[in-house]
């Protein structure tokens, strides 16, 4: 690496395949959108263990998904992470985020609410908000309309359970 002024120390360059290339699964994976527009990426987080399984979770955010007649109404995952020895049927390679299921074992998906509330344009893990020991994330639709006015956005606080793997 190359020193950045206070001591640290960085990476020279990370190359990343071209696209339609997918990386070689020691060095990591990627998460694709499903649709074209979806904005998938737009928002990521650090999610911590949001099933309880003892290894760290991501969310993803994709704005402006349109599902099941939905337009722009957003939607979210998450994504359990996992150990060599956890990952099943699901090695890590290439995610394709699905519009209408998702396997168990992989995560789960938010779904935005009603037409055009962005839902998942900001996600974050939030730690243990309820106090029962499993984290729990936040996701916000900056454009939903609650009863308190139009466009005044809705910000979702999800509970972490344990999720059987």
């Amino acid at each position: 690496g190359r020193d950045i002024p206070g001591g640290a120390t960085a990476f020279n360059e990370v190359q990343l395949p071209l696209p339609g290339i997918p990386l070689a699964s020691n060095i990591g994976f990627r998460i694709l959108g499903a649709s074209a527009d979806d904005r998938l990426g737009s928002s990521v987080s650090a999610a911590g263990d949001v099933n309880n399984d003892g290894i760290d979770d991501i969310i993803v955010g994709a704005y402006v998904t349109n599902y099941s007649g939905f337009v722009d109404a957003g939607m979210t995952y998450v994504l359990f992470g996992r150990s060599p020895a956890t990952q099943g049927s699901h090695p890590f390679g290439d995610i394709q985020t699905p519009t209408l299921t998702m396997p168990a074992n992989v995560g789960f998906r938010i779904l935005g609410a009603a037409d055009n509330d962005y839902s998942g344009w900001s996600v974050s893990g939030a730690g243990d908000v309820n106090g029962d020991g499993i984290d729990d994330i936040i996701v916000g639709a900056y454009n939903a309309n609650p009863v308190s006015g139009n466009e005044a956005g809705i910000s979702y606080v999800i509970f972490g359970r344990d999720i059987p793997g």
